[in-house]
């Protein structure tokens, strides 16, 4: 069990960020510490040679000089700080004191007489008669055999570096408590947005539930970026469950009508009297029904796929004169029947980037609207022109307008208001319209009033659409 324990904890991304952060912090400070010890010890190492080199010198000056060469020495550098740091005593063969530098601190040190004559280089410490200071010294001898001491003070060398490895355990331990303890503040505080992120999924995934969110801690980093494109895409998946249930819905409801329409012709059929006109009229009533049906399955699949974004378009070039000319001639005939008028308004050298076959399809669809809800004798005119960054398409009728309540809904799948229930047609037309032009990266507008008509305004970019 504490193995198991052991490896889950490993798996844990905070955890490994922890024990990361900690052990860096650790040892850079061990490596800091073992370099200060370094640099300490090889300064104590300094301050004795520092003494070597001042006794060589004073050596030096008596071979050529006496004793009276080192004092003019010593005299002339009373000014230089780092000389009179040093401690200079002459003994005499009878350890009487010849010359001594700064006499008076020297009375400060317990300084020992020699009960034999000290070895040449040899050191010896002589500590402060009050504590504090220990006073450095080492000996050499003068040509008339005189002993000359030079010396200076510190603190004991082992004492210093005993207190400075006790003060790294006494440091060290607490450091490590406190890389642990900032290692797993740090990780698991800008863990918490991802720890929300599983919290979340996880959320979703045991009650099937599409409304929970990501807390946001607004903070503006990568990871609350990261929260907000979560919870983006946690809206459109919601959204587009939402509209595929409510589509599924409408098309169980659809279907119904001419599922239920095909089984009574065919039961009708088999019941009257065998004929072969009978049974080809009941075949082609079948095969109408059955291509509304299939009208209404492709239109629902090209719309779910415009509106996710897998929609195939096959960008050109396309002149709008030419397409809106074509577009109203294929509903000439339709308009002539209800002696509606139709006027376009449009530049011959107006063009975009679009696939255009899913263009015309948007045109047909807005088109057969218009002619459909118009009056005898109505009107219809479609304008189009280039703004600085859109090419803008207007179809505007004298029909009998939608009314403010139910402009939000004209975009729903299968919805169709009460005065369109008259009216042949499955609801799709203005939902396929709106997929296929925010398809193409453009905008829809409509602008109605009951009784007076309604104005449907395409606004589409200019510059070419990547293809994706």
């Amino acid at each position: 069990m504490p193995s198991k324990l052991l490896n889950r904890a490993r798996k844990k991304l905070g955890v490994r960020l922890t024990l990361w952060y900690s052990t860096i912090f650790i040892l850079s400070s061990v490596i800091l510490f073992i370099v200060a010890y370094v640099f300490l010890s090889s300064s104590l190492e300094e301050h004795r040679e520092a003494v070597e080199l001042k006794l060589r010198e004073y050596l030096s000056l008596a071979e050529e000089g006496g004793v009276s060469a080192i004092q003019r020495a010593l005299e002339d550098d009373q000014d230089d700080y780092e000389s009179t740091h040093f401690f200079v005593r002459i003994l005499g063969l009878a350890e009487e004191v010849v010359f001594a530098s700064r006499p008076e601190l020297w009375e400060k040190f317990n300084v020992r007489p020699h009960q034999d004559r000290p070895i040449e280089g040899e050191w010896q410490y002589f500590p402060a008669k009050h504590g504090g200071d220990v006073l450095e010294v080492t000996y050499g001898f003068l040509p008339n055999g005189y002993l000359l001491e030079v010396g200076k003070t510190i603190e004991d060398r082992n004492e210093i570096l005993e207190h400075f490895r006790d003060t790294i355990l006494g440091v060290l331990i607490p450091m490590i408590l406190i890389g642990l303890a900032g290692g797993a503040f740090l990780a698991f505080r800008w863990l918490r947005p991802i720890r929300n992120l599983i919290d979340t999924t996880q959320s979703i995934i045991d009650t099937g539930k599409m409304d929970a969110r990501v807390p946001i801690r607004k903070t503006g980093d990568e990871l609350d970026e990261l929260s907000g494109l979560f919870n983006r895409m946690l809206e459109r998946i919601e959204g587009l469950i939402r509209g595929m249930r409510e589509a599924l819905d409408n098309v169980a409801h659809d279907l119904r009508t001419p599922m239920t329409r095909l089984r009574s012709i065919a039961e009708t059929s088999l019941q009257l009297q065998p004929g072969r006109e009978r049974y080809e009229d009941a075949l082609a009533d079948c095969l109408e029904e059955s291509e509304r049906v299939l009208m209404l399955l492709n239109t629902l699949m090209d719309i779910s796929e415009a509106e996710t974004g897998t929609m195939k378009l096959s960008l050109v070039p396309v002149n709008i004169s030419n397409l809106v000319d074509d577009t109203v001639g294929m509903y000439e005939y339709v308009a002539e029947d209800k002696n509606i008028t139709i006027s376009v308004n449009c530049a011959k050298d107006i063009g975009m980037t679009a696939d255009r076959n899913r263009m015309s399809q948007v045109l047909a669809n807005l088109l057969d609207n218009a002619i459909k809800y118009a009056p005898h004798g109505g009107n219809i005119v479609i304008d189009a022109y280039q703004e600085k960054e859109h090419t803008v398409i207007l179809i505007k009728d004298s029909g009998i307008g939608i009314s403010s309540d139910e402009v939000p809904k004209i975009w729903d799948r299968l919805y169709r208001g009460d005065k369109s229930r008259t009216e042949p047609g499955l609801g799709l037309g203005l939902s396929l319209v709106k997929a296929v032009v925010e398809a193409h990266k453009g905008r829809i507008e409509v602008d109605s009033d009951p009784g007076v008509g309604s104005v449907f305004t395409l606004y589409l970019p200019n510059a070419a659409i990547p293809i994706g």
